[in-house]
């Protein structure tokens, strides 16, 4: 995983590089530019997986920079240096899908943490990107094959491998006939046969999967409400905050402020 490091004043930039162990934190490589001009340089040549970015740099904002990497850029996860303290530069940076902040002068150890906190979070996500992405594929497999034989193997197994396409396809629309369909048995069947393996009907069981998808979704803090909605399979957003909001007692909105506020 790449680094980059955006700060105008050398000095800062070697003292970062000298004090923090990258290897510890699992740093592949540790770049850094001057003006926002080269940091758009070093996106061009680079995957930044991380970028530290100052605030107030020669060339323009720190915080602008960082909208254009969310916009062009939404799998890189940004970090601000600042002097300031006041909570109206946080807001901003967490509207912009800042993970944390550090403020000057830098205390190396917390910033260390605070890199390999989000690093590890930050390949976690890739990790489980990279699960579903298996899960999904797998059971497109499955669902090719030529066979139209039923399902022969014990209950247990039938029920996992529906719970790993309903998480698999979160996003898409999800009905006991189709998933029925997907494993040639009848939706009879598979709704008295998951019920009794879990205790919860398989609407129900897609309902929990999905808030529990848009809940790490806006602990994240890095899409929007509406989008979260759609990746959890909601086209309707009033619906999707209706469901949320009875599940939680909050609004998306009111819980994603609040899950921000716990970052700062």
């Amino acid at each position: 995983m790449n680094l980059l490091i955006v700060e105008d004043e050398i000095e800062i930039i070697q003292g970062i590089l000298a004090s923090v162990c990258w290897e510890d934190i699992g740093m592949d490589s540790v770049l850094y530019a001057t003006s926002l001009e080269e940091a758009v340089r070093k996106f061009e040549s680079w995957r930044i997986g991380i970028v530290l970015c100052d605030i107030e740099l020669p060339d323009g904002s720190g915080l602008d920079f960082l909208e254009w990497v969310q916009e062009k850029h939404p799998k890189t996860v940004s970090m601000i240096m600042t002097c300031h303290e006041e909570f109206d530069y946080a807001k901003r940076a967490v509207a912009l899908g800042c993970k944390d902040y550090i403020v000057k002068p830098i205390v190396y150890e917390e910033l260390e943490e605070k890199l390999s906190g989000i690093r590890q979070a930050l390949q976690e996500s890739r990790d489980n990107d990279r699960y579903q992405a298996f899960g999904r594929e797998w059971m497109k497999q499955k669902a090719s094959r030529e066979e139209t034989q039923a399902f022969t193997g014990n209950k247990a197994d039938l029920v996992g491998q529906v719970k790993a396409y309903i998480t698999a396809n979160l996003k898409e629309e999800l009905r006991v006939e189709m998933l029925a369909k997907q494993f040639y048995i009848s939706a009879d069947y598979l709704s008295k046969v998951f019920k009794k393996e879990e205790g919860i009907g398989i609407g129900d069981y897609i309902v929990e999967e999905r808030m529990f998808l848009a809940r790490e979704l806006m602990r994240e803090g890095r899409s929007s409400v509406s989008r979260i909605a759609y990746e959890c399979g909601y086209d309707n957003y009033s619906y999707f905050t209706k469901v949320f909001k009875k599940k939680y007692g909050v609004t998306p909105r009111e819980y994603m402020f609040v899950s921000a506020a716990k970052k700062l």
